[in-house]
């Protein structure tokens, strides 16, 4: 189960293991912990070596461990959190016997754990300070993970010839995370787990937008009714880069320089849409918000572009390995799923560090009572100032 032939953990790398353990601690304290594992029905019957919390634990930990094997991350965790602790007289675990506690524990309590933590993040930001509208931004995109080539992962997982990037090129299986996220905070709304580039996937996710929202997507696809109606049944709003193609004809030019068109009939018939040209870029960019004032063509390029450079805003999940893509170690579907919830629970917890010292960064300086009390102090030092 080592991972000496993968990257280096950057997360473990950028922060001390002790402290992202105390994160992980802080976001999903053991109470919160054993009230998931008893709604889900998954606390153990008998006395074990590894009971459910401490597979919760594990799981979490395996993203800040990364290159260790899984008898040393147990080890790291019963030494790091308080009342984790093997029988009085037990031996270590073996590998082989996390992986089967790993399986009893399954993929719910790490989901639920997730989404539990994300309710809040829903609604964490306000409008995005660059639209005049008052809308409040999220990102939907895709990230791919490489997992293990067993006949299970192969078996849900499969490549298709479309997703290989190359015509005939050999590819292991690959799951995808589809991620709603806020475009300011960068903290996750919301995602699902699957095999290929599953439109419904993200479709159901837009479940999760709320009205005033604008829904960027972070890649050029394809046009979709489903999608453009998903988010306008929920009463938000899209931002949808296209690559040119379909024929997009502009019907009323608007001052901004955008201009009034319709979505093809495979997209949508009769609906009215916003384009915005590129100029120089190939793509164009297409919006249901057809109010110029509100949302101008230059603010909705600066949404869009806003985050490209970090790729869909959910930056720090590949550099969390030191590298471009996301590796896991799960070799069944159900533990992949496992793995990659827990995988954004450790981003969670991260990302409530990142926003409790961003809250203070922006509090007022100011003078504290203490300060002035130790001022009053009679002098009891040599050096006085004159």
């Amino acid at each position: 189960m080592s991972r000496a032939d993968q990257t280096t953990t950057a997360l473990s790398g950028g922060l001390p293991q002790r402290v992202v353990l105390g994160l992980l601690i802080r976001a999903f304290p053991p109470g919160h912990v054993d009230q998931i594992v008893d709604v889900l029905g998954r606390r153990e019957q008998r006395h074990r070596l590894l009971p459910a919390r401490l597979m919760v634990y594990f799981t979490l930990a395996l993203w800040i461990f990364g290159e260790l094997p899984y008898e040393e991350v147990l080890g790291e965790i019963v030494r790091g959190i308080p009342g984790l602790t093997y029988p009085p007289g037990a031996q270590t675990a073996s590998a082989a016997a996390i992986g089967r506690a790993r399986r009893r524990l399954g993929v719910e309590p790490l989901r639920l754990l997730f989404e539990r933590a994300a309710a809040p993040a829903a609604v964490l930001n306000g409008p995005d300070p660059l639209l005049p509208g008052g809308w409040r931004t999220l990102r939907l995109g895709r990230i791919a993970a490489d997992v293990p080539d067993t006949l299970a992962n192969r078996a849900e997982f499969a490549v298709r010839g479309s997703e290989t990037g190359s015509a005939g090129a050999a590819a292991g299986p690959r799951v995808y995370l589809s991620l709603l996220t806020d475009d300011l905070t960068h903290r996750v709304v919301a995602a699902s787990v699957g095999g290929g580039t599953d439109g419904g996937r993200d479709r159901r996710l837009l479940a999760s937008v709320s009205p005033g929202s604008l829904v960027v997507l972070d890649d050029e696809r394809p046009l979709s009714a489903g999608l453009w109606t998903a988010v306008g049944d929920h009463g938000g709003e899209l931002l949808w880069p296209v690559p040119e193609g379909p024929a997009l004809p502009v019907h009323h030019r608007l001052p901004d320089g955008s201009g009034l068109s319709r979505l093809p009939a495979a997209a949508g018939a009769a609906r009215i849409v916003r384009v915005i040209e590129r100029g120089s870029c190939a793509s164009r960019l297409v919006t249901s918000i057809l109010d110029h004032r509100k949302a101008p063509a230059d603010r909705l390029t600066a949404v869009h572009d806003r985050n490209r450079a970090h790729g869909n805003g959910f930056r720090g999940i590949t550099a969390y390995q030191g590298g471009d893509r996301i590796v896991l170690r799960s070799k069944s579907p159900d533990l992949v799923r496992q793995e990659l919830y827990a995988m954004l629970c450790v981003h969670h917890a991260i990302g409530e560090l990142v926003d409790f010292t961003l809250l203070e960064a922006r509090q007022p300086p100011v003078r504290s009572r203490q300060v002035h009390t130790h001022a009053k102090r009679p002098y009891s030092g040599a050096l006085r100032p004159r």
